[in-house]
């Protein structure tokens, strides 16, 4: 193929064009939705030369940058390393597009004068309307060091206008603090004085980002981009398991999306390749919609999809029962044995087992993994033959494996542990194993594949309560040693799932502050937060129906004795928006209570099918604006993969009787479950909740069919 000429490349992909630019040898890539490219201005792909700048107008597709770059003459230094002369040297000299029956894919082949090689590779599952694309390189040259190499950059947002209108257009970022995760942040990007200098020099730069091994602690690595006008949104989701970057950058009139593994200047990230050597980035997932941020997020959490490995068990999507409070981190086989038949009559499926099963202090005895003793006198087989006896299907144990704590014997193996500048990582009696270390592997191999095998165990609840931080020695900067370690750590998580047969695996940080997409595809679901008791766990859930499929989040449905029923409700439907766990000392509960929850779960059995493998087609959370104190109602609507049944989900915070009004054209009541009432008529549903402090129901519908009323 001849790229020596200025020309515009438009490939067809399921919901999707992707449209790759070339001018005066660079290549940018942008997408659109499908049907909408004779809408696209080529003039927007690329200005006109100007003289007067060392580039040529147009966005590279590769962002690269290496030690010894020069800043660009858009002061840009110490704001971005986006469009480095590293980025503007490469030049396309192929371009594959193959086809299977699963797939599609576009490879882009780019090279530089100075022997850098670089794949970029666009990836669709066929069946599904988002991508996933990532660049490999090589250095076939002399060594050099890299400072940034980013997954993705989608350039030209918004094409459809010759000078974007700032007011029409919309940055969408998720943010994400314990207890809080994925609330949205919408900002019109005139906010943000984006609008170019009087020259036209001068980069403008929004980031998002995160350092260390918390990824999802600030802000989610999401960012997405709605052009209200032209009613088309384009969101972006990268998988990082540590630091990572996003940025929107403006200049020449256009947006840029781009991000991927923390850069020099925000991670502290630098990488070696020697002659020969290769490197891969990670995954970022993308799409362009008509629609709005709903559809857009829609289209990206289904995509998920591509990625899950569930054990068999998971069909089902079984209900959880986690004995956490019942025994408030004390637990024994004589408190957890009153609970195993209570949860199996409400219908619970598999029974894990918290904190504090190895020690008596399990917050300051992380590391030896020992059965306690006291705890389990004749040790967890005899957990595991009483949860079998009882009817469950799986039963495990909860487990914070990467990291130690001062009192625990691995400890003191020092060598054993992560450092910085020599010293050893200690964040408030905190330390974390060093994964790159092949002792350090086959000891948790010993202490956690095997006690969950020789103990008949099939579950494992994985949590993680510290950020390592900037880095760790070992490898040619911070950021690298950082990358390195969580790299081996997916790797155990991976021989994890491989050593115990039909092994259910919840990945946990603090709730979740580990929600990206590479974490929550390792596992079978996910903490979807700590906010178990809370009111504001449905504000919670809600919001992350953005970003992951509700058939993994596990939401926590607490039953306690201090509890009304009004709270009993609230608790089950909330739980109903994913997985529900439930909690609390069943033992002590009331009949009524009891009888509450159980008609929870079979209400649950009815509609699971639409949380497993429906779409999200309403979240609205905006009058909450506070999580501590809510007030106002949310909605959310979950339509059945055929459409034909549709979830309508209402709840209340205050005194005062509200209204959750859904469109349901064509539809009809089938049944209700929680505190309210439902209604359809007139082409919307309604759903009466609130005058108590805590209301929420969740509402059945189905299509009515010719000749049905």
């Amino acid at each position: 193929m001849d790229f020596s000429k200025q020309q515009i490349i438009y490939r067809p992909l399921e919901g999707m064009t992707a449209i790759y630019t070339v001018k005066d040898g660079v290549m940018s890539f942008t997408c659109v939705p499908e049907g909408t490219s004779d809408k696209v201005k080529p003039s927007k792909l690329y200005k006109e030369f100007n003289p007067s700048h060392p580039y040529p107008e147009i966005e590279p597709m590769v962002q690269i940058a290496r030690t010894g770059n020069s800043p660009r003459r858009d002061f840009s230094s110490g704001a971005t390393m986006y469009d480095s002369s590293t980025s503007f040297s490469f030049r396309p000299c192929d371009q594959v597009c193959s086809e299977t029956e699963e797939t599609r894919e576009i490879v882009t082949l780019l090279e530089n004068e100075d022997g850098l090689k670089v794949r970029h590779i666009l990836t669709q599952r066929k069946g599904y309307r988002a991508a996933e694309l990532r660049m490999e390189l090589e250095n076939c040259g002399a060594d050099t060091t890299i400072e940034l190499a980013s997954s993705f950059a989608i350039s030209a947002l918004t094409p459809f206008e010759e000078e974007n209108d700032p007011d029409s257009l919309i940055l969408h970022r998720l943010q994400s603090n314990w207890s809080g995760e994925g609330r949205k942040e919408s900002t019109p990007v005139s906010k943000f004085n984006f609008e170019d200098s009087w020259s036209s020099l001068g980069v403008r730069v929004q980031r998002i980002g995160a350092v260390g091994s918390m990824p999802a602690r600030g802000y989610m690595p999401f960012t997405a981009i709605e052009d209200q006008k032209n009613g088309v949104t384009w969101a972006a989701w990268i998988e990082a398991p540590d630091s990572w970057q996003m940025e929107a950058v403006h200049r020449y009139g256009g947006i840029t999306l781009f991000g991927g593994h923390a850069d020099y200047l925000f991670g502290h990230w630098r990488k070696t390749l020697k002659t020969g050597e290769k490197f891969k980035t990670r995954s970022a997932f993308f799409t362009a919609v008509e629609g709005g941020l709903t559809e857009a997020c829609a289209a990206l959490a289904k995509y998920q999809e591509t990625r899950y490995r569930f054990p068999p068990s998971e069909e089902t999507l079984p209900v959880v029962y986690n004995e956490y409070l019942c025994s408030w981190g004390n637990p024994t086989i004589d408190n957890i044995r009153p609970q195993l038949a209570l949860a199996r009559e409400l219908g619970a499926e598999y029974f894990v087992i918290d904190a504090g099963w190895f020690c008596d202090c399990w917050d300051s005895q992380l590391g030896d993994w020992e059965v306690s003793k006291k705890r389990f006198p004749r040790g967890l087989k005899e957990f595991s033959d009483a949860f079998r006896e009882a009817g469950f299907t799986a039963g495990g144990v909860w487990y914070e494996f990467e990291g130690v704590t001062a009192l625990s014997e691995v400890s003191k193996k020092t060598d054993w542990l992560l450092k910085e500048d020599g010293v050893v990582i200690d964040h408030g009696g905190r330390m974390f194993l060093d994964f790159r270390k092949a002792e350090v592997t086959d000891y948790l191999t010993k202490r956690v594949i095997d006690t969950l095998n020789e103990n008949c165990l099939n579950y494992i609840k994985i949590d993680y309560n510290e950020n390592i931080g900037l880095g760790a020695d070992g490898a040619e900067s911070p950021g690298e040693g950082l990358r390195r370690q969580m790299e081996k750590v997916v790797e155990f998580f991976e021989k994890l799932r491989a050593g115990v047969k039909g092994l259910v695996m919840e990945v946990c940080s603090s709730g979740g502050m580990r929600h990206e997409p590479l974490f929550m595809t390792l596992g079978s679901m996910v903490s979807f937060s700590d906010a178990h008791e809370n009111a504001d766990g449905a504000v919670v859930a809600a919001d992350l129906h953005r970003v992951m499929q509700p058939r993994t989040m596990q939401i926590w449905a607490s039953v306690l004795p201090t509890h009304t029923l009004d709270e009993v409700y609230f608790t089950m439907v909330k739980a109903m928006l994913g997985r529900i766990c439930l909690s609390g000392r069943l033992s002590d509960v009331s009949p009524e209570v009891f009888s509450v929850v159980k008609a929870g779960v079979d209400y649950y059995r009815t509609i699971k099918e639409i949380v497993k493998d429906g779409e999200t087609i309403l979240i609205d959370t905006d009058e909450i604006r506070s999580l501590r104190h809510p007030k106002g109602i949310v909605r959310l609507a979950r339509r059945s993969g055929d459409g034909n049944r549709l979830l309508c989900y209402g709840f209340a915070y205050g005194e005062t009787e509200r209204e959750a009004v859904f469109p349901a054209k064509g539809y009809r009541l089938v049944s209700v479950y929680g505190n309210g009432r439902a209604a359809c008529e007139k082409g919307e549903a309604k759903i009466f909740i609130g005058g108590k402090p805590l209301a929420a129901a969740v509402a059945l519908l189905e299509k009515i069919k010719r000749g049905k009323a």
